[in-house]
This record gives structure tokens, C-alpha cells and sequence, in this order.
């Protein structure tokens, strides 16, 4: 008798526990109160296939959407041509005011009616001041191979091999292939373009000077900006003091673009959106998201 009331005992212990594990599994995972120091995840309704938003202080990600997806860049490609010439420019191989000479190649280009550009005259020659101006609000794909075949001094695969020693110098996830930005065969990552353009605006914040103008005069005609985020543009963000568009087939609309608020800044990139309005509307969208969490 003592045996059975034992053995009773023993299996009433293990029914109470078999019911304990039965109830803790089916219980519900606690989730994490939003209230309580976890935001909940953030969707911008982007329609580009890559972006990012970076606090240009830090370079931290403020928001990002495949980051790390390299994408064809376009003119933004003419971000690293314009590097190379600004660290030139501070080495002291290179001033303002140097004067450069344009190939027959690239006075080809230069008319070339289906690029951006500016034209050029081979027996003339022009200074950094005025191709930098023309590659920041026209987008002037013959002043970027101009500038790359005398930097290389040889043509402008030449000077790309230039660009990806500077690319893999920065710790960038990009590859070169041309100056100008036409060839499909250039790559970066939306991350290593807001990286590129946060070490650019550090280190030659002269560079704000060039891609905030909203219009310039080259050689007695007047050139409108392509960067529609600007003071007067179509789609003007305000703050916003550049940086550079892109648009090629294979690139889709593009566009890097920064702006500062009070003593914040932000800088944020498009890849591949289907249209230049939504390109925009990505970029502000971005810029935005930035700012409120920059501004808290």
C-alpha cells in the first residue's frame, strides 16, 4: 500500500510538470515595447533599388534600403574624377588655375548630342575652375575625360585605373571604368557613394562652392543646374547645397545629394529609381527621415 501511494505521488509530480512545459511552450514570446527604447521597423516606401541616408558628422546609417548592392552610378561617377582633382589640387600638382588641353577625342565627345556637355575646342585649353564648374551643374562628360587624360596622362581607361587605386585607397566597394560615367561597367554601392561624397565634402569643402550653383556661364552661355534639389529647381529641398545626378540606360535616375540643417548635415543617395520625379521624391524622402532623427 505504501509502494502504490508512492507511485502515485511520483506520477502526480510528473503530470505537473509535463502540464508546466506544455503551458510555457504554448505561451507567446514577449515582443519588445516600441516605448520602451525599440523603435519599430521604419519603411520609406522608396522606389529606387538602393539608398542610403548617412549623418555626414559621423557616417552613421541613418536609414538604408540594399546598401550594399552595387549599382551603376552614372555621372555620379564624376564624384571620384572631382576627388582626384581636389587631392591633386592640395598635393600642389594641380591648382584652380591650371590650364588643360583637349584632345581631339574629347572635343569629339563634347558635341556629341547625345552626352551632357559642354563644347570644347581642341586648340583652346581651360582652366580647373571653369571644367569643374561645367562638371558639377552641366554634368560635362567631356571636361571629366579632359580632366582624366591629363591627370593620367594617357586616355581615359588610363585614368580609371587611377580612380580604383583611390577607390580601394578609401576602403570603397567600387570599380572604374571610365571618367565620365557612361560606361555600364561602373560600379559602387549606395554605402561606399554616401562614403565617397561624407570624405569628399571633409576633406575640400570647397567642393559646396561648385555643386550648390544653380547655374553657370561657360565661355559666354549660360548652363541651368541638373540637380532639381536646389534653391529655385523644381523639386528644391531646403538646405540643400548638392551634390551630383546621374542617369545612363543601365543606370537608371541617380542622384546623390546633401543638405544642412542648423549645424546638421545629411547626405543621402538614389540608385536606379524609375523616373526623375521619384528619384527626387526618394532623396527628400530620405533627407527628411535624416533630419528627424538627427533633430531629436
Amino acid at each position: 500500500m505504501l509502494f502504490h501511494t508512492f507511485e502515485l505521488m511520483k506520477m502526480s509530480r510528473l503530470t505537473a510538470l509535463w502540464l508546466l512545459l506544455v503551458f510555457v511552450a504554448c505561451e507567446k514570446p514577449v515582443l519588445p515595447d516600441p516605448g520602451h527604447g525599440t523603435d519599430p521597423p521604419v519603411s520609406l516606401g522608396l522606389s529606387c533599388q538602393g539608398a542610403i541616408v548617412i549623418d555626414a558628422a559621423s557616417g552613421t546609417s541613418l536609414y538604408a534600403e540594399s546598401p550594399d548592392y552595387p549599382l551603376v552610378p552614372a555621372s555620379m561617377t564624376k564624384v571620384m574624377t572631382m576627388y582626384i582633382v581636389f587631392d591633386h589640387i592640395e598635393k600642389g600638382y594641380l591648382s584652380l588655375d591650371s590650364q588643360i588641353p583637349v584632345s581631339p577625342y574629347a572635343a569629339g565627345r563634347s558635341v556629341n548630342p547625345g552626352e551632357s556637355n559642354v563644347p570644347l575646342n581642341e586648340t583652346l585649353t581651360y582652366s580647373v575652375d571653369e571644367m569643374i564648374r561645367a562638371l558639377c551643374v552641366v554634368s560635362a562628360n567631356a571636361c571629366a575625360v579632359a580632366l582624366g587624360e591629363y591627370l593620367s596622362k594617357g586616355n581615359e581607361r588610363d585614368f580609371a585605373v587611377i580612380m580604383n587605386r583611390y577607390a580601394d585607397s578609401l576602403g570603397l566597394s567600387a570599380s572604374y571604368d571610365d571618367a565620365s560615367g557612361l560606361s555600364a561597367k561602373n560600379h559602387i554601392t549606395p554605402r561606399s557613394m554616401a562614403a565617397l561624397t561624407r570624405e569628399f565634402i571633409q576633406r575640400f569643402p570647397l567642393i559646396l562652392e561648385y555643386t550648390s550653383l544653380t547655374a553657370t556661364d561657360f565661355r559666354g552661355t549660360v548652363y541651368k543646374s541638373t540637380n532639381g534639389l536646389l534653391p529655385g529647381q523644381s523639386y528644391y529641398y531646403n538646405g540643400c547645397d548638392g551634390f551630383k545626378t546621374g542617369y545612363t540606360s543601365a543606370a537608371g535616375l541617380c542622384i546623390t545629394a546633401t543638405a544642412r540643417l542648423a549645424d546638421k548635415r545629411v547626405i543621402a543617395v538614389v540608385m536606379k529609381a524609375p523616373s526623375s520625379l521619384l528619384r527626387y521624391h526618394d532623396a527628400a524622402r530620405l533627407m527628411d527621415h535624416g533630419f528627424s532623427i538627427l533633430m531629436k
